[in-house]
């Protein structure tokens, strides 16, 4: 009994090595998400920088009549399920993003900027999903949600 003791001890003490890690990641998920905050507006025609003439066709095509387009800010956060990732915005709000699940090549995120209602949105690993989030100087902010460009 006594050299099987040691033998059941190591088999569950390799056991938890590989159990560990897939409970640590069933506790938390988490995503890179490139987040671009944009202003957009019927003042002028400038589109800054020029990677947003998509962003113009693509509210076009949806009938939103905004005529310029000029990115605030853009960086690169790594948004878990268990806490929001905050995101300052230029009018004094902070704007929340928790990933609620992946599934595949899909990820679902809730962004909730305060006075505006929370959603929960999907994003692909092309594309990019579009979120109102406030006014701001005579316009409005549009987060720009996708997945960081590969390096």
């Amino acid at each position: 009994m006594t050299t099987r003791t040691p033998t059941a001890l190591l088999t569950l003490a390799m056991l938890g090595l590989f159990l560990l890690p897939m409970a640590a990641r069933a506790q938390e998920q988490k995503l890179k998400v490139q987040v671009e905050v944009v202003l957009v507006s019927q003042k002028g025609t400038e589109v800054d920088p020029p990677q947003l003439q998509k962003m113009k066709e693509t509210f076009q095509k949806q009938n939103f009549n905004f005529t310029s387009f000029k990115r605030l800010s853009q960086q690169t956060l790594e948004v878990g399920s268990k806490e929001p990732t905050e995101v300052k915005l230029p009018n004094g709000v902070n704007a929340s993003l928790k990933l609620l699940r992946m599934q595949g090549d899909t990820a679902t995120l809730r962004v909730d900027v305060p006075q505006l209602s929370a959603m929960d949105v999907e994003l692909g690993r092309e594309g990019a999903v579009y979120q109102r989030a406030g006014k701001h100087v005579g316009g409005e902010l549009i987060l720009v949600l996708s997945s960081p460009p590969a390096k």
